[in-house]
Order: C-alpha cells, then structure tokens, then sequence
C-alpha cells in the first residue's frame, strides 16, 4: 500500500482515470510557484510538496526515477489490477494501452514501472490539451486570419506547437505523427519524461533558492527596515529551508554536503556521456533526428540546473570544499577542457553554451571557496602535519595530495589559457601565493628561533625574495602582504611544516617562470579574467539568474565581488579591474529593473557588502573619488552603481550622498598661465603646494579661448576676484595641494572641501549651449558621455532615496531628502536656474539635434537618462514635470513638437534598441499614476508653488488643461506605436514584449480608472474627468464600429505570440515578459468588452473578431497555467456582451472546430484542478452562467448533457470509443455542479454561489434540457436553509462577509426551489411544495426584514468626508459594473483607487484604524450585508410566489403567505431613507405583497389573519411620509401606486358579499362581523377623505398641469378603491359623513370639470378617457343615496350639459359602438344612462322632468338607440362596424333607455300622486314601439342574432371564448349569453314577454 506522501503524489489509479484527481506535474508545480503569489498553506500546491515522499524527490532532482526491480513491478500490477481499475464502459481509456505504453516507458527510460505508470496517466489526463496544441485546422486558420485583418501573424504560430528552448522539433514531431497514433503518443511520453526532469531540477533550484533567501532575510540587522517585504509563503520557504539543510548536510551529518555534490557531479557525468552516445530511445524506428536534438537540449538544460544546485550548495556551506569533491570536479572539468571548447551536438543548441561554460566558470570557482582558504591559510585552528593522514571528507586545503593534483590541473588549464578556467585558475593562485608567504614566515620564524635572535615581530621579507612579486590579500584587507602578520600557533615546532613542503612541491615546475606567478599572468593577461567577471555579471546573472527574488545573480555577483576583492593585493587600480567592479555590482540590470526590484537583504547585496569592505572602498571608491574630477568617469560610474543601495539613515540621507556632500579632494589639471601658487613643505619631497591666490572652477565662455590648451595668451587669466569669474564655486586661497603629475599643465590634487553635487549641477549646466560658463576640463568642454553619467547619478540617488521610503524611512521622509538632493544640485547654478530646468534644457537640446543630423547611441544614451530623470522626479515634484512636459518639443500638443515619435522612426527602429521608446513608456505609465494619486489635490488646490515645495501635496497647482493635453498626447503617441510595432525589428527580444505589455497595461489603466468608479453621466464631471479625453479616443480606437484592423493587428499579433509560450526553465526573464504581455493584452481586452457592455453600445468591429479568434483564444488557455482565468474573463466578457444585443449572437463553440471545441470544453471541465485554484473555479462556473443565460445554444447544451450537439446527432460513436478524449470524458459539467453541491455544508463559500447561481440560471433559461434534479441534491438545499440560523449584526468584519454569502447562497437556493417547485407543478406534482412548508422559517423570519443598514456609519462618512475633502463627493469613488464585484472591504466604494487618491492626506490612513480607509471598509462590508437581504428577498418573493399556488388546500400557507404581507408593509414603513438601494428595497416588498395579496383574494380566503392586512396597509400608507398630493406625480409614484394596489386588495376581504371559497375558516361568521365593526368603517372613512377626496382633487389638479405625466389608471384605480369602499359593511352607516368629507374637498367639482375638459385631455388617436373615468367616478358617487341627491342639489346635470364632448350625441347620427371612438358610446351607455337611473332612484319624481330634458337634449343619440335594431343585413367581416352589427354596448343601451323611459312614464301617469305635474316631464324622444319589435324580431331568431353578435374590445373577445353559464340559455358563449340577457330584460321595460325586471341601480 502506498504511503500517504507517495498517494498524494500518485494517487490510486481509478481516482486519476475517474476525472476525480488531476496530476500535478512538475511544470504545473514550477508555474505555481513563479506566479505572484503563490498559493497559501493547506492548498492543494502545498499538500502536493509538503510530504517525506515528494520532498526526498526533491532532495535528489538529478536521479529523481529509481530503477525497475521486482517490487516496482510488484507495485505496478497492483495499481493497475482489475480489483482497483476497472476497464472504461464509454470507451474514455483503455487500461491495457496504459499498461503497454507504461512498460515501453519503464523499458526506454529505464525507470521504474510506477514511475512510468505515472507519467502515461499524466499524458492521459493532458492530452486534450496536447491536442488542442497540435496545431490549427483549415476552417480554424481563415477565422482567425480573417480576425486579424491583414496582419502578418507569422506562419510558425499555425504550426504545431513551438517553443524557445524545450522541446520544439519534439512536440513538432509528435504532432505530425498524429494525436491517437501508437508512435506520436510514445513521442509524447517521452517528451513529458523529459520536461518532467527538467521541470524537477528547477523546482528543487527555486524552493533552495526560497530557503536561502529567507536565510539571508533573517540576517537583516535590526532597525535596518520597518518593515520586509515577502514574496514567496511561509511554505515555500520552510520547505527550501528543509531541502537546503538536507543539501548541507547530505542527508548523513557526519559526511556534509560531499555525498550530494559527488552525486552531482556523477550525474553531470552521465548527461555528457549521454551526450556522446544519444538517447537510443528511437533507434528501433529509425531514430528522429528533431526529437534527439530536443534530447540533447534537454540534456544540457539538466547540466545546467544541477551545476546551479551545486552552486547553491557551495555558496550555503561554511566549511571548505571536500577534497573528494574537489578533485572528482576538477578530474571531470579537465578531462572536457571545462566545457571551454564545447559544441553542442546540435546547432540548435548553441543558445545553451554561455549558461553552460558560465555555470562552469562559477562553479569552479565556488568550489574554491576563496575567502575560507585564506582565512584558513591565515589563521589556522589546527596547523596540519605533514605526516597527517586526512580522509577525503577532509578539506581539500589540507590534503598536500590533493593541493598537487589540483596544481597540476588548473597549470594546464593556464598554460591553455581556458577561459571557463580563468576565474579558478586565478583564485588558485591567489590562494598559492598566500600559502607561499605563510609558509615562507613560518620558515623564517623558526630559523629565527634556532638560532635565539630575540625579535618583536616577524621580519617583513623584502618583495624580491617572494619570486613573483605579487601577494595575495589579506583577511582584513588593511596591509599589503609584506606587512601582515600570521597566526604563530605552529611557529614552536621544529619540523618543515605542511606548506613548506607543499611549496617545495609546487615550485618544482617546468616552466620557465615562477608557476604561482604564472597562474595569475594566465588569468589576467592570457584569458581576461576581468573581462570573463564583467560578462559573466552582465550577459550571465541578469538573464538566467533574475528569476524569483534574484538569489542566483546575487550571490553569484557577490562571489565574484570576492575574487575582485581578494585580487585586488595582486593588481593595480587599472580600467580593467575597475570595470569587472562597476559590472559586478551593478550586475547587469537596467535601470528600470532597479525600479522594479524590490529591497535586496543585505547579506547578500552585493552593494552593501562592497561598502562594508574597507579593501574595496579605500582601493577602488576612493581612489577613483582622488582623481576626481580629473577622471570624472570612474568616480561618476561608481556612485551610480553604489546608489542602487537604497539603505538610507534617519533622514534619508544615503550613504553616497553623504560622500558627495563631504568632498575632501579636487583633483584637476592647472590652467594654462596661472601662477597663484607656491611650492611648500618641501623638506618632504612631497611635491607640495599652496595656493596664493583664490583658484576658479568655472570661467565665463567670453574667456574661453584663454583657456584651451595652446590657446591662451600669457596675462589672459580671468581671476576668481575678476567680476566675469562664475561665484561660489572655487578653490579658496591658502589651499594646500600635492602635484601629481610634473608634465605640463600639472595636474593637482587639492585639500578642498566641497559638495560634488553643487558641482555637478553647475557642470551639467555648463554643457547647455546657452550657459555663460564653462569648467576647466582636459576636453574644455562637457563631454556628452560625462553629462549622461551626471544625469543618471542624480537619477540614481533620487530613486534609491524614494525606494527607501518603502523599507527604512517613511514617504515624507524620503520626498524631503529628494527635495533637498535637488536643491544642492542647484545651489550653484545662475539665477533663477535649477537642476530640473537644466536637465529639460539638455533633453530639448538633444532633441532638436536629432533632426539635424544622425546621432550616435551615445546622443541616445543621454536622452535616456533624461527621460528617467523625469520618471523618478514625476515622485517628487510633479508639478514640475507637467508643465516643462506640455512646453516641451517631446510631445506633439497643439500641432507643435512630436520629437518623440521622430526619435523612434529615425534611430530607434534603425537600430532595433528601443530603451529611450521604453522610457518614454514608463513616463507615461507614472504620468497616468500621478494624475489618478494627484487628481483630489489638485482639485483642491489654488495655491502657487515654489521651487520644490508644494502646498497642498506633491501633485497640486497643475491645471488640468495641461494633464489633460499631455496625457492626449502622449496616448496618441503610444497607440501609434502599438499599431507599427509588430513591423519593427528587434535585436532584442525583451524589449518587444515588454513594449507590448506596458502600452497595454496602461491603456487598460486609464480605461478602468475612468469606467471603473464614479457612474456620473457627464464624463467630464467625474473625479477622474482628468483622464476622459484619454479614454475616449481609446474607445475610439479600438471599440469603433467600422471594419478597420489597424488597430486590431497588434492585439492578434500577440494572442498568437501568447500560444508559442516558451517552455523554458533557463530564460525565465524572457518567459516573465512573455507572459505578462499576454497577460496584459487579455486584461485590455475584456476591459474593452466590458465596456462595450457597460455603455449599451453596439456590437464593435474587436468583439466580432475576437469571436472569430476564438480557436486562438482555445488554444491560449492551455498554453500555461497563469492564462487561463484572464482567458475564461475575457470569453465571459464576450459572451455576456454579444447576449445583451437584439440579434442573434455569435456561436462561441461554433467558431471552433469540431475537435477544437470538444477538446476545449473537456479541458475546461477540468475547473481549477488539479490545484484547487479557487479563483479559476469560481471564474469558470461565471463563464457557465453566462453561457446559459445569453442564448449561446451550443456551449449551454454541452454543459448542461455532456455533449456538444454535434456528438448528440452522431449515430455511431465507435470511432472515437479508443482515442481517449471524447467528449464524454468526465461527467456534465452540470452534473459536477449536482455533486458537489450535494456537500455544500463543506464547499467554500464563494465556489457555492458560483455553482448555485450556474444551477439557477441553467434551469432558468434550459428547462427542457435539464434532467431531473437530484433527491441528495435538493434535501442538501432544503437542510442547509433548514440550518441557517438568525442574521445577526457583526463587529468582525470578515465574519460578517462570511454571513453575507451565506445569505446569498440561500437567496440563490430559493431560486432554484422555486424553479423546481413551478416545474412540479405544471406536471400536477404538489407533494415537494408540501414538503416544503416546514422549512420556510429562515426566510420567513429573515428575508423580509429590514437590512442592517447601519445609517449612522453612511450618514457621518458622508458628512465628514464631505467636510474633509470638499472638492469631491462620496459617490465619486462609488464602483461601477466594470469590474466584478464581492461582498467585502472592497465591495462598494473602491478601496485601491480611494487610497491612491486620498493618501496623502493623513486623513485618509488615520490612527488606530480610524482613518477614513477604515470607514470605507465598514461602508463597503455594510453595502455588502444589504445587498445580500436585498437579493434574499427577491428570491424568497419568487419562492413564495409559487408556494402561494398551493394555498387553497393549506390553510397555514395562507396564515403565513398573509403574514409575510403585513411584515413587508411594516418594513417598508420603517424603511424611511433616501438611499438609492432603499428605493429598489421597498418596491420589491411591495411588489411582492401585492402579488401574494392578489393570490389570497383569489382564494377568497377570510382568515382573521388575512383581514388584518387592511389595518396595516393603511397604516404604511400613513406613515409613507409624503403628502399624497405627490404620491402619484413624484419619484415614490410607482411605489405609491403598489401600494393603493394593496389597499383595494385588502379592502377585499371586507366586502359585504356571500363567500364562496372552499377554503376552511377557523372563524365563525359572527366574529367575521364584530372585525368589520368600528375599526373597519373609520379606516374606510379615512380612505375615502385621504384616497378619494384628496387623491382625485390632486389627480385633476396634476392633470390639467401636466397631461403627459399623469396615468389614467390611476384615476381608474382611485375609482376602484372608492367602488370597494362603498362595499365594505358597514359602510352605509357613515354615508353622511363620507358626503360631508367629498362635499368640503368639492370632490363633485373637480369631477365635472375634468369631465368638461375630457375633450381635450385626450390620449392616443385623441381617445377621451378621462371623460369615461369621470363620468364612472361621478357615477360610483351617485351610488350612495344622500350623495345622489346632493349631486341633484348642486345640478350635475346641467353642468355636464355644458360640456363640450357632449357635443358629440348631438350629431345628425349620433354615436354608435362602432364608430372611430367607441369610447363616446361607453360614455353615454356606462357612465351618462346608468347616472340618470341613479339620481331618478335617489331623488324619485322631482328628478324625473329634469332627466327628461336633459335626454331629450340628444335626439339623434335618442334615434340611432331606437334603430340600432331596425336592420337585419348581414354584417361585414371587413367593416365591423357595417350596419346590422350588435354589440354588448347596445343591448345595454337599449335596456338602460327602456328603463328610464318605463320610470319617467310611470311618474308622468302619476303625476300628483307623486308630487309632480304631469306636463313637466316631457316625453322621452325614444321610439319604445319600434324597439320593442326589432328586440322581439331577434329573440325569436336567435341564430340570426348570434351572427350579428359583435365583440368590441378585449373583455368581449374573452366572453366569447367562455361558455354560457346559464345551462338553458341556449347561448353558445358568455357574450351570446349577456347580449340576450339584457334584450330580454329591455323588451321586459318595454311590456313584452321576453323578460323584464328593470335594474334600478348601476
């Protein structure tokens, strides 16, 4: 059984093949650890590393696979039996080509099975993968093409996938076999065996390379930081820290790190035999000379990483090197010559040899272990004896046999002048010539001793008895050789010690000279030792050793900085040596890469232990610091490069600039006739002199000539008194100096103290064409070589001191120690000067040079470095830089300038260097930063500003005007660049990519920050309007709809780049590059898309391209590992993008071809695995949501089946049953969301609501294709809900986030029961919904509460921040949709782009966390909290919803169902904030009352539960808080309108009506009425005065003010409410006081002049419904008997006779149903007919004359109601308004006419017995006769008349497709039905026998 270490390596076979568990691959392990920031302990990364079993692979990379013996085979049977791995029943593997291929692995590679085993499983579970990599098809290569316009992408990116250094021809060759053949998937075997080792040796490197740096941060002193920065986890370097103890200590204390270094060295051996005789792998089938020629190569990588291991096991040792070590290293080096000659088999190979032979340099020399062979050669603990018989564990210092061998060896290397031997041979000879001069002392002391002279100290031996001449260095480095003294702890003995006789050994030599001396002469003069220590620092440790936090290039740079250091007692100070110095510590990097970098410990900081060295300061710094500024270079040259140490004292102040400061020296040739001094102390011989007069520095240019050697005229001296002389700077009288140089002009070094930086700034301003003065210089002029170093220093020392502010001293600190840098710089400048000024002044010059005349790289040089003096002063004094930028000819602004661009074409593209481009680029990148981090201050600010110093912050007193210009300028200059860049030419890889990655990094900046925050309309108002212009012509650009790929090219260009990601594990700095600018094309993408989405526009020319460059896009995400979740963003984007357009959007799955797609989605099954990335989980199942709900059919049906469409229509899938990659593989991913959410007790949180809310919308948008969910899967919901507990407020900030994804987890469950529930029921299924009412409590009890909002906390942020910063407002910082959001600190207001603008006010960070970031945070975890309650009760109002369906049959669902009603009223009420989230917060609740209040009327249910809502939707409405004057015109109107909607349905309950509802009632009728008692009836009062009266006064009133604002539905629905109340019971007992309440508010007046005005209160086609819904207002007032008669006290009659539409009935044919406006008819049949029966019902007789008169106003109304029924033609179906036609309208007209014709006649016939004259009621012009006959006529044809019959609007048509109600009606529909009811009840009225029974009320 395996171990638990070896089963998390290798887990249990059935597991790996299942899907269940992906293999971690040693790449997988290398990519995990380069990223950023590498998985946090207990990640799946750490579980895979941190075990015995995979740590002792670690400990041995370079023999990782034991060999196969019986217990492997044993092993491997076992794994691989039937009984653990049953054969595939859908064809996804076939265990037996597993096994077969693992044999042939185990047999080729001669490895174990298990081993082999494990590597074919891995190329199994990654060869979808591999075969979405194998290359592009035909369809595949014209999309993307076509995608990139007419952009070259180079024919190599549509070949099989390649790559720099790995394994191309391999891969190439395994991809032309084919994916599923026998030999390309054995190719492919052996490739991932290969990559594997390769993979293994780096991995073990970086986690040593961790282990050691934590060991050198550890040795940080204390106080030298406030804080250290760490980039790797705890893990990682506990782990390396283990793995570099086990190196050390080679798994055996007693042997050291020997065993390992042996081990080493023997497998470096194997690698070269290897080499010698090729792999023999293929030999069987003819051998692959492309895939031996990737096994050479990877052979040679190997040598490679395992000499760095030894490195770094060298390096970590305190002891001396082995003498087995030694001699097996050195036997091996000889015998190849050290690899000096080496030629790689291949010549693909070549790019290998340098890091080859430089690991051998340095390695040899590490070896050595220089500085612990002197020490121990000085100093001695136990002298050995020459008789001593030491084991080969032994030192090697102390084994003579040992010291011989390796003599002999490295003279021969000398003699050969072995270059890779130079730096061994020339630590050899240093280490010689200290054990020469020991055992020379040793010799003299006892010879001193024999013979008893008596001596204070050793006798110096004179330098010719030393042979050669030279000596080696010291411990302490204080004393040449002749003067140092030895340990004398064996001076006692008698006997020839072990050095003498060691020396006699070496000295017995061949050659001709003395050997010692021979080694170093060898070194120096035959190889270049020198020069082999600057290349190595520069072309070595900067490209291979830059990786993770540089820990090879440092301490590589810090040993050679030993052997300069220790060489420096041999050598003199000469250019040489002074070079391979300034190399060594500057290593290579540029200065952008010092800008990076962050601090170095400086134990390894090869800068601080060089100022720590006495030897190294007093020998070079101050040797060079004495000459200057005679030799300007060396000094300047050294300050620059001991200025990247950013180690700065209490002021910021760093070491370098206090030697500038504190000059002690000047060193400079005499002018030519200058005679003002004399000689002195000349009894010294000394050469000393003293200055009589004051000596000047610098002259004015009028006494040029007088200067200049050869030129000058005797007496034409300006003198430092003259008044043309320059002041200030000069060598004061009485100065003493010796000279150095007796050749004429004498050159002296003077004793003056002085600043250098006050002399350099005037120097620097010398070298301006229009400066007055000049220095006396050998050249007479600035050399343009000098100016640049001058202008590097100073930026040097302004950046260090800046870097230092992030790890000794604070911001303040470090800007005002830059401040004052700058300020001595200018000190000595002319009038009204300063540095800053000069330098723009020189930049300008160069500039206008460049378009006179063509300019060297050392013209570039200086540009350069003015360009990085800018980016470092943009730190200090911005507002400096913007406006000298704007007047500057670099940008072209206002059609003026555009040097920039013409520096590029002319010299840069010329020669392929682009570092001023590069730097151009940065500037702009800190440009764009200041005007974000400076936008508040400068807001704030009126202020002017002085020389340095800035009022109100670093970035205030620009005015925007000029950011805004510069910034346009400059952006315009970029996008030019980034559209031409792919033609240019390159001589230097890096450069391309890095050009890319910056333009685009910061193009995406500017758009995210002007998108990303502030939702203010007017762009130009935001806090960030600063960068409007910016963003809008990138949208321009990029997002423009037109078809022009200009600017598209470069985006495809490097898409396709991104795909021939390296595999390498040696140029990780090229590998850095590539992939961070892929990484920022894709952020740049989905960012542009994202806005595309954002600002609604239409579909852009780049979102329909990048849809076709989807197989590009495919192919990206499994390139690497740090690709995919910017890719799966980035598809998101699109798909969400392309969905929110009307039209169809493109197939995403079907820009790919058939094998791309099915590959791909099997690869994106795989999630975040196999390391657990939770962020790539949770990106992935986004990208799935998306997928489902925006209409992308094929994506959504594989997901949601497991199969494409497609696979679906297949008919014989045999053929793809063997090839392991159908796309069966693996379960839906649907099914894997079921799964796991079936634990979603243990699922992290966030990953939940990913899958949850995937779930939700796929059985949202794909019900028919979703399969039935899972029983586990819904009680796992059901008992999750069932557990949550209470939302209780939090202190703790991160527990109250975990709270708010709880919350919204159980939102998005209740969506999905909800869903599920709808389903069920619509197949009759009610039994779950039951089930389900038990578990309801969570959200009845908190979903509808009101949220936690915490007002005080938002209500004094805003008040302070708003006092505080009074230029800007809170929402300016308020998120936009722009970029994803989660519940946390950073939810809702943006916490990154807050800090960078509000930082530099204290206020901002605070004290004690109090500050206003704090503030921000709590603001954002509260926003947090309320959104998440917000969503809760959207998805428990659809839950509810649907319960509600079953409440008929439960009678505690409608308790609960009325329950939640009240409780949404009453948090609504208490919810009174004038947020806008508030405002979404309330119409929900009442939208969702409403709803559930309609399903409680429906049925009919009379629950004492239910009744009570009337009581507390009244009391909302109340306590609303606004005057109902502006409840249905102002912003609250729709949710004022929801809640009358409320009101009518709770009034309906109490409507006097009988109850039909089968629904059981635990309340018996009586105590129905006792609750319909005093309460209702006050309510009902109050309603009417505040609803009615009120509301139709302020309707009418808003009305005639402003029509087009105002609905008529809410006059229908004001209407509505007064019906209802008029029916409630009890009602008739308040109808005085209801009169008295309308009568006072004229409720009748506003009434009848809305009526009057109905004519022209007209809506669409001029339709008067505002006369309809007055006239029906007036009539439900004329419903109640007392207003009736008031109505006929105040004449509403006459009133409405006078209103103009009453015009219309008075036309010669009156109005019909079916004229152009049937609504007049619907006036004159429902509002004016029915209100005359009521006033004649109300008042009787006294009524009865006046309606007559008032009807017979209308004849020809009065007429056509009398023939309406007169024709029997048929009616037309074209014209339904043709005559014969018979509407519902007109048999209720004829009905109502009937009736009140009966009354009136009735009172006529009275007369006096009524209490009327007979002769006042006039006869009703209304032929009742002929009406009578025409309704008889048709009663008695009733087929006839049912084809007459016609519906005139909607209700009508549903009555005629409703069946009759009466069973022998004999009518064949509702409509039928209702037509012959009122014909019959009209002929009743008219004395026939159809039927009568008047209606006397309407």
């Amino acid at each position: 059984m395996a171990s638990g270490g070896e089963a998390i390596y290798f887990p249990p076979l059935d597991k790996c093949l299942s899907g269940e568990h992906l293999l971690i691959s040693w790449k997988t392990v290398f990519n995990g650890l380069l990223e950023p920031e590498v998985p946090p302990s207990g990640s799946a990364l750490e579980q895979h590393i941190n075990n015995q079993f995979t740590i002792a692979i670690l400990n041995r990379p370079f023999d990782p696979y034991p060999t196969a013996t019986s217990q492997t085979k044993s092993s491997f049977e076992t794994r691989t039996a039937a009984i653990n791995v049953t054969p595939s029943a859908h064809g996804q593997y076939d265990i037996n080509q597993i096994k077969e291929d693992s044999l042939w692995l185990s047999q080729q590679a001669r490895i174990s099975e298990v081993s082999a085993l494990r590597i074919v499983v891995l190329e199994w579970q990654t060869r979808p993968a591999a075969q979405l990599l194998n290359g592009f098809s035909e369809e595949e290569v014209n999309s993307v093409l076509d995608a990139a316009g007419s952009a070259s992408l180079g024919s190599s990116v549509f070949l099989p996938r390649s790559s720099i250094l790995p394994l191309p021809g391999a891969a190439q060759a395994a991809a032309s076999i084919g994916p599923d053949l026998p030999t390309g998937r054995r190719l492919r075997l052996l490739n991932l065996y290969l990559s594997e080792r390769r993979y293994l040796l780096k991995v073990s490197e970086l986690f040593v390379s961790a282990g050691l740096y934590e060991e050198a941060s550890n040795q940080e002193p204390q106080g030298s930081g406030k804080r250290k920065e760490k980039k790797v986890s705890t893990w990682v370097q506990d782990i390396g820290t283990l793995i570099c103890h086990w190196y050390t200590s080679g798994g055996d204390p007693g042997t050291g790190s020997s065993r390992y270094l042996c081990d080493c060295i023997t497998a470096l051996q194997r690698s070269v035999d290897a080499l010698e005789k090729g792999s023999g792998w293929l030999d069987e089938e003819g051998g692959r000379a492309e895939f031996e020629d990737s096994w050479g190569k990877n052979q040679i990588v190997e040598m490679i990483h395992i000499m760095q291991l030894m490195f770094f096991v060298l390096d970590s040792s305190r002891v001396i090197t082995s003498s087995a070590v030694v001699l097996a290293w050195f036997r091996f080096m000889i015998t190849y010559s050290f690899f000096n000659s080496f030629e790689p088999p291949s010549s693909n190979q070549h790019e290998l040899v340098i890091p080859l032979q430089s690991m051998v340099a340095v390695v040899s020399l590490a070896l050595l272990k220089l500085p612990h062979a002197i020490s121990h050669l000085l100093n001695p603990s136990d002298p050995p004896s020459s008789t001593l018989a030491l084991p080969d564990t032994a030192p090697y210092i102390l084994n003579t046999t040992t010291i011989s061998e390796m003599n002999v060896m490295l003279i021969d290397a000398a003699i050969a002048c072995t270059g890779t031997a130079s730096l061994a041979v020339f630590a050899w000879g240093i280490i010689l010539q200290t054990l020469r001069e020991v055992a020379l002392a040793r010799k003299e002391a006892r010879e001193l001793r024999q013979s008893q002279r008596a001596a204070d100290g050793f006798t110096t031996m004179d330098s010719s008895e030393t042979e050669g001449g030279d000596s080696s260095a010291t411990e302490n480095g204080a004393r040449r050789p002749q003067h140092r003294r030895h340990s004398n702890g064996s001076e006692t003995s008698l006997d020839a010690s072990l050095y003498e006789d060691v020396l006699e050994s070496i000295m017995d030599t061949t050659l001709d000279e003395d050997p010692i001396a021979f080694l170093a002469k060898s070194a120096v003069n035959g190889s270049r030792v020198f020069q082999l220590l600057a290349s190595l620092s520069t072309d070595f440790c900067t490209p291979f050793g830059s990786e993770g936090n540089g820990e090879l290039s440092l301490k590589v740079r810090l040993t050679l900085l030993k052997l300069v250091r220790f060489s420096l007692e041999w050598v003199d100070y000469l250019p040489e040596v002074v070079l391979a110095a300034l190399m060594v510590l500057a290593g290579g990097e540029r200065y952008w890469e010092f800008v990076d970098h962050r601090k170095t410990p400086v134990s390894i900081d090869p800068i601080v232990i060089f100022l720590s060295d006495g030897l190294l300061v007093q020998k070079l710094l101050q040797t060079a610091l004495s000459r200057f500024p005679y030799e300007t270079l060396p000094f300047l040259k050294f300050c620059r490069a001991l200025a990247a140490c950013d180690v700065a004292d209490e002021d910021g102040t760093l070491y370098i600039v206090q030697t500038l400061q504190d000059m002690g020296t000047f060193t400079q040739v005499l002018p030519q006739g200058f005679s003002g001094y004399d000689a002195v102390r000349e009894d010294e011989n000394a050469n000393y002199v003293s200055l009589r007069q004051d000596l000047p520095i610098f002259f004015e240019k009028k006494g040029r000539h007088s200067m200049l050697p050869g030129r000058s005229q005797p007496g034409a001296l300006i003198l430092a008194g003259d008044k043309n002389a320059v002041e200030g700077l000069y060598i004061p009288e009485g100065s003493e100096g010796r000279v150095i140089s007796d050749s004429r002009p004498l050159v002296i070094i003077w004793n003056h103290q002085y600043s250098a930086l006050k002399y350099l700034g005037r120097l620097l301003e010398s070298a301006l064409s229009s400066s007055d003065s000049m220095a006396f210089t050998p050249s007479a002029e600035v050399d343009r070589t000098v100016t640049t170093e001058i202008i590097g220093l100073l930026t040097m020392l302004l950046t260090s001191i800046m870097k230092a502010a992030n790890a000794d001293i604070g911001f303040s600190q470090a800007s005002d120690a830059a401040q004052r840098l700058l300020e001595e710089a200018s000190y000595g400048l002319e009038r009204n000067g300063d540095i800053v000024s000069i330098v723009f002044g020189i930049l300008e010059e160069e500039l206008q040079k460049q378009q006179r005349q063509s300019e060297t790289e050392a013209s570039l040089d200086l540009l350069v470095n003015c360009i990085q003096f800018i980016h470092a002063l943009v730190s200090i004094s911005p507002a400096r830089v913007w406006p000298l930028l704007a007047r500057s000819s670099l940008l072209e602004i206002d059609g003026k300038g555009g040097k920039l661009a013409a520096v590029i074409a002319g010299t840069e593209i010329v020669s392929g260097h682009y570092d001023f481009l590069i730097g151009c680029i940065r500037l702009f990148e800190i440009l764009v930063e200041d005007a974000i981090v400076h936008s508040v201050a400068r807001k704030a600010s009126s202020k002017a500003v002085t020389r340095f110093i800035y009022p109100n912050g670093l970035g205030s007193g620009v005015p925007e005007k000029i950011v805004k210009n510069v910034l346009l300028a400059f952006e315009r200059t970029m996008v030019d660049v980034f559209e031409s860049s792919p033609n240019w030419r390159f001589a230097i890889l890096e450069e391309r990519l890095e050009i890319n990655m910056r333009i685009t990094n910061t193009f995406n900046k500017i758009l995210c920050y002007s998108y990303g925050i502030d939702d203010n309309s007017k762009a130009n108002e935001k806090i960030l309007g600063i960068l409007t212009p910016a963003a809008e012509y990138l949208i321009d650009v990029f997002l423009s709809t037109s078809s022009n790929d200009l600017p598209l090219h470069p985006i495809f260009r490097i898409l396709c780049d991104g795909v021939a990601t390296p595999n390498t594990t040696l140029h990780l700095r090229l590998l850095h590059f590539w992939t961070a600018q892929v990484h920022a094309i894709l952020r740049f993408s989905t960012t542009l898309i994202r806005i595309c989405g954002l600002n609604g526009s239409s579909t852009s020319h780049f979102e329909t391209q990048l849809f076709k460059a989807s197989p590009l896009l495919a192919r990206l995400y499994v390139t690497h590992e740090s690709f995919r979740s910017p890719i799966v963003s980035l598809f998101e984007a699109l798909v969400i993008s392309a969905g929110s357009v009307e039209e169809e959007p493109p197939s995403l799955l079907g820009h790919l071809g058939q094998s791309t797609a099915r590959n791909f989605l099997i690869v994106l099954s795989n999630l975040g695995k196999p390391l657990d990335d939770d962020e790539l989980d949770i990106a992935i199942w986004a990208l799935l949501s998306a997928v489902v709900s925006n209409r992308q059919q094929w994506f959504a049906v594989y997901l949601l089946t497991g199969n494409t469409p497609r696979d679906s229509l297949k008919k014989d899938k045999e053929s793809d049953r063997n090839d392991g990659t159908t796309s069966t593989r693996g379960k839906p991913l649907l099914s894997v969301a079921l799964d796991s959410l079936a634990d979603i007790q243990t699922l992290d949180p966030r990953r939940a609501v990913a899958m949850l809310e995937f779930v939700s919308l796929a059985k949202n948008f794909w019900p028919w294709a979703m399969p039935d969910l899972r029983e586990t899967f819904l009680t796992a919901l059901v008992n999750f809900v069932g557990q949550l507990g209470p939302t209780i407020g939090q202190s703790d900030l991160s527990k109250t986030v975990e709270t708010c994804n709880k919350i919204n987890i159980a939102s998005l469950i209740a969506e999905i029961l909800a869903m599920y529930i709808h389903q069920c029921r619509q197949m009759g299924d009610t039994s779950f919904a039951k089930r389900l009412i038990p578990s309801l409590n969570y959200f009845t009890n908190n979903a509808i509460t009101v949220p936690g909002y915490n007002s005080s906390l938002h209500g004094n942020l805003r008040k302070n921040f708003e006092m505080k910063f009074p230029q800007c407002i809170l929402y300016n910082f308020k998120r936009t949709q722009l970029q994803q959001r989660h519940y946390g600190r950073d939810y809702y207001y943006d916490m990154e782009i807050s800090g960078k603008m509000l930082e530099f006010d204290q206020a901002w960070a605070g004290n004690r966390n109090q500050g206003f970031s704090e503030e921000f945070a709590r603001a954002n975890v509260n926003f947090s909290v309320v959104e998440a309650q917000i969503l809760l009760l959207r998805s428990w109002k659809f839950l509810a919803i649907e319960m509600s369906s079953i409440m008929s049959q439960e009678v505690s669902l409608q308790k609960s169902m009325a329950r939640i009603v009240k409780d949404c009223l009453i948090s609504n009420a208490e919810t009174n904030l004038p947020e806008i989230i508030f405002e979404r917060l309330v119409q929900v609740r009442a939208d969702f009352a409403f709803v559930l209040m309609q399903r409680l009327v429906k049925v009919r249910s009379d629950e004492p539960e239910v009744r009570s809502i009337l009581r507390t939707a009244w009391s909302t409405i109340r306590t609303s808080g606004t005057a109902f004057e502006l409840d249905l015109v102002g912003g609250d109107a729709e949710y004022n309108r929801s809640l009358l909607k409320i009101l009518f349905l709770a009034m309906q309950p109490h409507l006097d009506l009988p109850k039909t509802s089968t629904a059981s009632t635990s309340t018996p009728p009586d105590q129905h009425k006792l609750q319909s008692s005093s309460e209702t009836t006050q309510i009902v009062l109050e309603v009417l005065t505040v609803v009615i009266a009120h509301g139709f006064r302020a309707f009418a009133t808003h009305l005639h003010d402003n029509p087009q604002k105002s609905s008529p539905s809410d006059l229908a629905l004001i209407t509505a409410i007064l019906q209802t109340c008029l029916r409630i019971r009890g009602t008739d007992t308040i109808q005085s006081q209801i009169v008295t309440q309308l009568t006072s508010n004229q409720t009748v007046r506003y009434a009848t002049t809305l009526f009057s005005w109905s004519d022209q209160l007209t809506i669409a086609n001029n339709d008067p419904i505002y006369g309809e819904l007055s006239i029906l207002f007036l009539l439900e007032l004329s419903s109640m008997a007392l207003m009736a008669e008031q109505l006929a006290v105040e004449g509403i009659l006459a009133q409405l006779s006078t209103a103009k539409i009453l015009n219309h009935y008075r036309r010669p044919n009156g109005i019909g149903p079916f004229d152009d406006q049937p609504r007049l008819h619907a006036i004159w049949v429902r509002g004016i007919l029915p209100l005359c029966l009521n006033l004649l019902d109300a008042v009787g007789a006294p009524m009865a004359g006046e309606i007559a008169g008032f009807l017979n106003q209308f004849p020809n109304q009065l007429a056509r109601a009398a023939n309406a029924f007169g024709t029997k033609a048929s009616p037309s179906e074209s014209d339904t308004s043709s005559t014969g036609s018979i509407a519902l309208s007109m048999a209720s007209e004829a009905h109502t006419l009937s009736l009140i014709s009966l009354i009136l006649s009735t009172f006529r016939a009275a007369g006096a017995s009524a209490g009327v004259v007979a002769a006042d009621i006039a006869e009703l012009v209304y032929d009742r006769a002929q009406v009578k006959e025409d309704i008889e006529g048709w009663l008695q044809a009733r087929n006839a008349l049912r084809e007459r019959i016609v519906p005139i609007n909607e209700r009508e048509v549903q009555l005629v497709r409703m069946k009759a109600e009466g069973v022998g009606s004999g009518a064949e529909n509702r409509l039928e039905e209702r037509v012959v009811k009122e014909l019959g009840a009209a002929l009743g009225c008219l004395g026939g026998g159809g039927g009568g029974g008047g209606r006397d009320r309407a």
